[in-house]
C-alpha cells in the first residue's frame, strides 16, 4: 500500500469529543492571548505573532514541516514521497526560501514577498495536508533560517532529515532543541543510507539513536531511507524497480506516516501542536512575570526600609527632644531654687529700705535669680535645632544614597525582550528620586533652616505665651515670663507694707512669692514644652512629607504594578493546569 493510496483511504471526520476539544483549545489560546496583552511594550512581537498564527491556523490543513541541515536530503525525500521531481536538488543550498507545498490543479511556484515561496501541485495527498520545505538549518542565509524557526511553531508534525555521512551536528542539534520546545512530534529520517555498508548502517543509526533519546528525552520513530533510490525505484519498472524501492527502505516511512496520519490521530496532532504552543509561552511568560514580581517584592522593601528609617527618625527626634527638654527643665529649675534663696534673703524686715525699692529689688532679682536665663534656654534650644538639622540632612543622604544603590539594582533575569519597558520605567522612576533627592541634599543649608526653626519656635512660644517675641532672643520671652513675677510681686508688696500691720505679714508674702515664682515657672516650662515638641513635630512631618512625595511615583508604580502582575501570575498558573488537563484529555 502506497502512501497515498492509504491517506486517501480514510474519510475526513472530526468527532464530537474532538470538536469539544477543539473548542476549549481555542478558548483557551485567546485567554492566553488576552493575558500575553496585558505585557503592553514588554511583549515579544515574535511571540505575539506565533500566537496569532496559531489562532488563525487552528483548524487549517495538517502541516507537515520537513527541516534539517542542506545537502540533508530534504528536497530529495519530498520528490520521493510526491513521485516527481518537483524541488531542486543539489549539493549547495538549492531550497532559497520556505517552500509551502500545497495542492492546486496545475503546478505553480509563487515567491512572496515575506520569503516564502507557494507552490502548487496535483498531487492527492496534498488534498489532506500541507507540506513544508525549510531552508537548511545552517543556511548561509540566515534570514531564511529565522523563517524556518518562525515556522515551526506552526508545524504538526516535523520530519526532520540528517545525512548519514554527517549524522547529528551541532546545527541539528540546536535546531532539534528549538523543536523540543514548542512539543513538537517529531520522526527522524536518516537519508542516504546507500552510501553506507550495513554494518555502518547499524552503527550510524545507534548513534542517531542515542544522541536523540539524550537531547530529547524520549527516542523518537527513525527511519533509515534512501530518497535516491527511491526515486530512481519511481522511475524504474519492473524487477528494478522492486529492487531499488526494497533498498532504499522508504516503503516504511510510508507505511508510518500513514498508521500515523490516520484521521483520529491526525486530529490528536492538530490539536497537541498549538497546545505545545500555548504551552511554551504560558511557561515563558510565567517565568517573566515571576522574575518581574521578583524585583518588585525587592522593591517593596525598599520601600518599606525607607518607611522604617522615617519612623526611627520620628522617634529619634522625639526621643533627642525631651531629653533637650529635661535640660531646658533644669535650668528652669535652677532657677525656681535661686528664687527661693532670693526670697528668703530679702523678704525680711531687716531688708526693709530694699524692699521699698522696688526697681533697686527688681534689678537684685533680675541679677540673681534670672541671671543668664536668656543666653542658656538660646543655647539648649540651639543644640536641640541644630541636631534636629543635622539628624534631617543625616536622613535625607542616607536615604538618597539607598534609592541609589536600588537603582543600580536592575533585572538581569528578563528573558529576551520581555520586561524591557517595565525596567526603563522603573529605572527611570528611581533615577527621578534619586535626581531629586540628591538636589535636595545639595541644596542643604544647615545655617538658613536652623534661623527659620528658631524664629519658628520662637513664634510658636511667643504666641502660646500670648507675649510679643519681635526680634528678641527665645531666651528673651522666658526671661520676659519669669520677670513678670517679681513685676506683679513688688507692687502687692509695696501695698503691703503701707498697710497697718503690714510688717506682720510678710512670712506670708514670702511664701506667696514662692508659689507664685513656682506657678509662673511650671506654666512657662509647660508653654516652652508645648512649643518645641510642636515645631519639632512639624519639622519631622514636614521632612517625612518631602520623601514620601518624592518616592510617591516610584512607590504607586511598584504597587500599581505588583497588583497587575499577581493577577497575571494567578492567570499563568491557572492555564498552566489547564493545558495540562487538556493534554491528557487529548492524549487519552
Amino acid at each position: 500500500m502506497t502512501f497515498m493510496d492509504g491517506l486517501l483511504q480514510r474519510k475526513r471526520l472530526i468527532t464530537d469529543r474532538q470538536e469539544a476539544l477543539l473548542a476549549e483549545l481555542r478558548s483557551i489560546l485567546e485567554q492566553l492571548a488576552a493575558a500575553l496583552e496585558s505585557f503592553g511594550a514588554d511583549l515579544d512581537v515574535a511571540d505575539q505573532r506565533t500566537l496569532n498564527e496559531t489562532l488563525e491556523h487552528l483548524e487549517g490543513l495538517f502541516l507537515i514541516v520537513v527541516a534539517g541541515e542542506f545537502n540533508s536530503g530534504k528536497s530529495s525525500f519530498l520528490n520521493a514521497l510526491l513521485g516527481d521531481q518537483l524541488l531542486p536538488e543539489g549539493v549547495t543550498p538549492t531550497t532559497d526560501a520556505i517552500t509551502l507545498l500545497q495542492h492546486g490543479d496545475e503546478v505553480t511556484s509563487n515567491l512572496r514577498s515575506s520569503g516564502l515561496r507557494v507552490t502548487t501541485f496535483p498531487a492527492d495527498v496534498l488534498r489532506q495536508l500541507t507540506i513544508v520545505d525549510t531552508p537548511g538549518t545552517n543556511a548561509v542565509i540566515r534570514h531564511h533560517e529565522q523563517l524556518t524557526r518562525d515556522f515551526i511553531p506552526r508545524a504538526d508534525l516535523v520530519l526532520f532529515t540528517t545525512s548519514a555521512d554527517r549524522p547529528f551536528t551541532e546545527s541539528e542539534r540546536g535546531f532539534l532543541e528549538l523543536i523540543k520546545e514548542w512539543g513538537k512530534k517529531i520522526i527522524i529520517l536518516l537519508n542516504k543510507i546507500d552510501i553506507l555498508s550495513p554494518a555502518e548502517q547499524e552503527q550510524v543509526l545507534g548513534f542517531v539513536r542515542d544522541n536523540a533519546h539524550a537531547l530529547l528525552g524520549v527516542t523518537p520513530e527513525i527511519f533509515p531511507v534512501s530518497a535516491r533510490q527511491a526515486i530512481r525505484a519511481r522511475q524504474s519498472d519492473g524487477e528494478e524497480r522492486e529492487r531499488l524501492w526494497e533498498m532504499s527502505r522508504f516503503g516504511k516511512v510510508e507505511e508510518y506516516v500513514v498508521d500515523t496520519l490516520d484521521e483520529e490521530t491526525r486530529v490528536r496532532l492538530k490539536l497537541l501542536s498549538p497546545l505545545g504552543v500555548a504551552q511554551r509561552l504560558n511557561r515563558k511568560y510565567q517565568g517573566a512575570t515571576e522574575v518581574l514580581l521578583a524585583t518588585l517584592r525587592e522593591d517593596l522593601v525598599t520601600i518599606e526600609n525607607v518607611e522604617q528609617q522615617l519612623t526611627l527618625f520620628q522617634e529619634d527626634l522625639q526621643n533627642d527632644a525631651r531629653y533637650y527638654l529635661g535640660e531646658i527643665d533644669q535650668i528652669l529649675q535652677d532657677l525656681v531654687t535661686r528664687g527661693d534663696t532670693f526670697f528668703d534673703e530679702h523678704i525680711k524686715i531687716q531688708r526693709l529700705t530694699d524692699l521699698m525699692n522696688g526697681d533697686k529689688f527688681r534689678a537684685m532679682f533680675e541679677e540673681e535669680v534670672v541671671g543668664d536665663l536668656n543666653a542658656e534656654i538660646e543655647n539648649k534650644v540651639h543644640a536641640l535645632i541644630d541636631w534636629i538639622i543635622e539628624k534631617n540632612l543625616r536622613l535625607q543622604q542616607s536615604i538618597d544614597e539607598y534609592i541609589k544603590r536600588r537603582s543600580s539594582q536592575h533585572t538581569d533575569k528578563l528573558i529576551g525582550s520581555v520586561g524591557g519597558s517595565f525596567e526603563y520605567n522603573r529605572r527611570a522612576l528611581l533615577d527621578s528620586v534619586g535626581r531629586t533627592a540628591s538636589a535636595v541634599v545639595a541644596s542643604y543649608d544647615k545655617e538658613q533652616e536652623s534661623a527659620m526653626l528658631v524664629d519658628e519656635v520662637r513664634a510658636s512660644i511667643a504666641a502660646t505665651a500670648l507675649t510679643e517675641a519681635g526680634a528678641v532672643g527665645l531666651g528673651a520671652v522666658v526671661v520676659t515670663l519669669a520677670s513678670a513675677v517679681w513685676i506683679d510681686f513688688t507692687g502687692i508688696l509695696a501695698a503691703t507694707l503701707m498697710a497697718v500691720g503690714g510688717f506682720a505679714l510678710l512670712p506670708a508674702k514670702r511664701r506667696q512669692a514662692k508659689r507664685a515664682l513656682r506657678e509662673r515657672v511650671d506654666d512657662m516650662r509647660a508653654k516652652l514644652r508645648q512649643g518645641i515638641e510642636q515645631q519639632v513635630n512639624r519639622e519631622v512631618e514636614r521632612s517625612i512629607s518631602q520623601i514620601r512625595e518624592r518616592n510617591a511615583p516610584f512607590t504607586r508604580f511598584v504597587r500599581a504594578q505588583r497588583g497587575q502582575l499577581s493577577e497575571l501570575q494567578q492567570t499563568f498558573t491557572d492555564l498552566d493546569v489547564h493545558l495540562a488537563r487538556l493534554r491528557k484529555d487529548i492524549e487519552g
